[in-house]
């Protein structure tokens, strides 16, 4: 069951991924303190990532606009004061690069917990890729994860379980 851990025996197989995402799902994954995770400074030069809902809604232009200015703002902070302050002025839709090291062990957990279909699809695709990554590598190891979901996930599952925890 879903309580049982893997064997320490899988802590002997290591892997490292080099991750562009969004600093959100950065947020969600760094979390996982088993994990070595390193990340370059919060910028603006990968790019942001734009929602879809907010292009569903009509807002995607408003969006792009907001992020410009905030790219703007961080470029003129960083030239002014330095790229360690103007780190703050970056929302959360702009990409980072880290990186991850992790055992066997600890993908298992990580993989089992965030590619639930209840999980935000931005941090589930990461932890969906991570999987596929290690599944090439080792195939037969991979293979006894009972509980990583690689499917493509349900947005209404994610608004169901949302609703219980308003209703809670």
């Amino acid at each position: 069951n879903r309580r049982q851990r893997p064997p320490r025996a899988l802590e002997h197989a290591e892997y490292t991924f080099e991750i562009v995402a969004n600093f959100a799902a950065y947020r969600d994954l760094h979390r996982h303190r088993m994990l070595t995770q390193e990340r370059q400074r919060l910028g603006t030069a990968l790019g942001y990532d734009l929602p879809a809902g907010l292009v569903e809604l009509g807002l995607g232009g408003r969006f792009e606009r907001a992020a410009e200015q905030a790219a703007q703002a961080h470029r003129t902070i960083e030239r002014e004061l330095g790229p360690v302050l103007a780190q703050y002025v970056v929302p959360l839709a702009f990409r980072v690069r880290w990186y991850v090291r992790a055992n066997l062990r600890e993908i298992y957990h990580l993989c089992e917990l965030r590619t639930t279909p209840q999980g935000h699809p931005d941090y589930r695709w990461i932890a969906q890729e991570m999987f596929r990554r290690v599944s090439e590598v080792h195939p037969r190891l991979a293979g006894y994860a009972r509980f990583v979901d690689l499917g493509s996930g349900d947005e209404l599952e994610r608004r169901a379980s949302e609703r219980k925890l308003d209703e809670k």
